[in-house]
């Protein structure tokens, strides 16, 4: 099935690629002006964010509850600079000095030598989550339509 949906994709992209690269532009420039000009900021917080996201208890807590500022440090599963630089392919000293900035401004707290990720950046950075779900929503759409328009055998 992800064979043939990638064939189809491949096999309109030319008809299909505005509106696959506008909310992706507009993810982007979401996220780089959320972290003040400063992308590879972003890319730190995705990772931590994705260690975050992969912990059974974030699945369980509601939109409301994360954004309320209840649970101020976010169960994740932790990470750490040096992982942060491998993963990302960045120098090691690049990552801890930005993640320095990011705890110092609030958006990543240390326990040890781990990284979470805050409620006050998950309340920081609802405009490039919104971007994040527009550019889902209008994947599917663009898909669907796709699927939609072969011919039925």
């Amino acid at each position: 099935m992800r064979q043939s949906l990638l064939r189809l994709m491949a096999d309109n992209y030319p008809v299909i690629a505005d509106d696959l690269l506008r909310p992706l532009l507009e993810l982007c420039s979401r996220s780089r002006a959320a972290c003040g000009g400063d992308f590879d900021k972003f890319m730190i917080l995705l990772a931590v964010g994705m260690r975050t996201t992969a912990h059974p208890d974030f699945a369980r807590r509601s939109q409301e509850e994360l954004l309320s500022g209840e649970i101020l440090v976010f169960p994740g599963l932790g990470t750490n600079v040096r992982s942060i630089a491998d993963s990302l392919a960045m120098p090691k000293e690049t990552v801890r000095r930005k993640v320095a900035e990011l705890v110092d401004t609030g958006w990543l707290a240390r326990e040890d030598k781990e990284l979470y990720f805050t409620a006050r950046a998950y309340a920081d950075l609802v405009p490039v989550r919104e971007a994040i779900e527009f550019q889902a929503v209008r994947c599917h759409e663009i898909v669907q339509a796709l699927i939609d328009a072969q011919p039925k055998p």
